[in-house]
């Protein structure tokens, strides 16, 4: 992976590039940032920048040793931690699968990840006391070839008490190591980790980076690109999953069924939800995001300042009068109920089932009076 690989975040590319020539590379970083900003691929564009034997001015050379083995994940010096289903206690057992879904699609999330690995029975990821081990026992080796021995922990979050194993080597790791942890919320990181580590905060990417790509990379028309940056809110993961999936009539669909949910007319509800039921679990998905930034648009429109909107012409009419519904009381009960929601449909949740019991807490919610301050 190198830098001209990643998709935008070029003031942050720079950073990282000075940070590596001035000789002030952290023994300890911690990349930060939200699903589909890069955080992952950065990472490695960084180690693989650091550890390249001919590395230019702005980029590894692509062509020495060090990065035909880095670009391939294969390098020697080169260890990830990857969150693990049980009975899987340590990374190194899905290597061969991690290399071909990573390489496949570098913005991937968690749940892709757990997704590609056959499992059924949703499990939830995590990282075991005895990958903690291993990664104490591997560092400790001496290195075979490269000028850092790298170890990239991808979804620290998932450190718990297990995080604990690891203070220690955090902290002091041996000499010519370098960790890079990779995630998106500091708030589920325990805080005696995130005081060892060096935090590079990656931010979402702006719509004309989606845009420019899907234009370069997929052969997507001006128009369609432009209209997916802007469904995507900064996040490449969701706008390769947009491109993927028919995302046309997403406002017509949601528009409806905010009527039917407000309403409560039970026959047009459940046409509605008949509907939903054949489009696929991707769809619902994506159906679900494109409902939670429209919530947030109505209550910026009615709280904030306008000229923040992402909303189309259309889109702007309808929720300049759906606004009179949303307040500070019932817009964040909402939206976890939309997260919540997606969550169960990655895990195969009934959709119809699923709908049907939104639609009614929506439409209580939308009925809902605020409190009086």
């Amino acid at each position: 992976m190198r830098f001209k690989e990643i998709i935008g975040q070029k003031e942050l590319i720079h950073k990282l590039i000075a940070m590596a020539n001035g000789g002030r590379i952290s023994h300890t970083q911690l990349f930060v940032g939200p699903e589909g900003s890069g955080n992952l691929a950065l990472a490695i564009a960084f180690a693989q920048y650091v550890n390249c034997l001919t590395p230019s001015v702005d980029d590894s050379c692509g062509e020495c040793l060090s990065c035909i083995k880095f670009d391939k994940l294969i390098h020697p010096d080169l260890h990830f931690t990857i969150p693990t289903i049980s009975p899987i206690k340590k990374s190194n057992e899905l290597a061969e699968d991690w290399r071909e879904e990573f390489l496949k699609n570098p913005y991937l999330n968690e749940f892709e990840w757990l997704n590609s690995l056959d499992n059924k029975a949703n499990k939830q990821g995590n990282i075991t006391a005895e990958e903690c081990r291993d990664i104490i026992h591997r560092l400790a080796l001496t290195s075979y070839e490269a000028k850092f021995k790298t170890q990239i922990i991808w979804q620290p979050e998932l450190l718990v008490k297990e995080g604990n194993i690891l203070l220690k080597l955090l902290e002091e790791p041996p000499v010519g190591t370098l960790i890079i942890m990779v995630g998106s919320n500091t708030e589920k990181i325990l805080p005696t980790i995130l005081s060892r580590a060096q935090t590079i905060k990656v931010p979402k990417l702006k719509d004309e980076e989606i845009s420019e790509a899907l234009i370069v990379l997929h052969q997507c028309d001006y128009q369609k690109a432009s209209d997916i940056a802007r469904l995507s809110d900064g996040n490449y993961n969701f706008a390769l999953s947009l491109l993927q999936t028919d995302h046309d009539g997403y406002f017509e669909r949601y528009s409806t069924w905010m009527r039917c949910c407000f309403s409560g007319k039970m026959d047009e509800l459940q046409k509605w939800v008949d509907e939903m039921v054949d489009t696929g679990r991707e769809y619902v998905k994506n159906f679900m995001g494109y409902t939670s930034q429209m919530m947030r648009a109505a209550f910026i429109y009615k709280y904030g300042d306008q000229k923040l909107l992402r909303v189309n012409t259309t889109e702007l009419a309808f929720i300049s009068k759906f606004s009179a519904f949303i307040n500070g009381d019932n817009l964040s009960e909402i939206l976890k109920t939309l997260d919540d929601s997606v969550i169960q449909a990655e895990r195969n949740a009934n959709v119809k089932i699923l709908f049907l019991n939104l639609s009614l807490y929506i439409g209580t919610q939308l009925k809902r009076v605020p409190k009086q301050a």
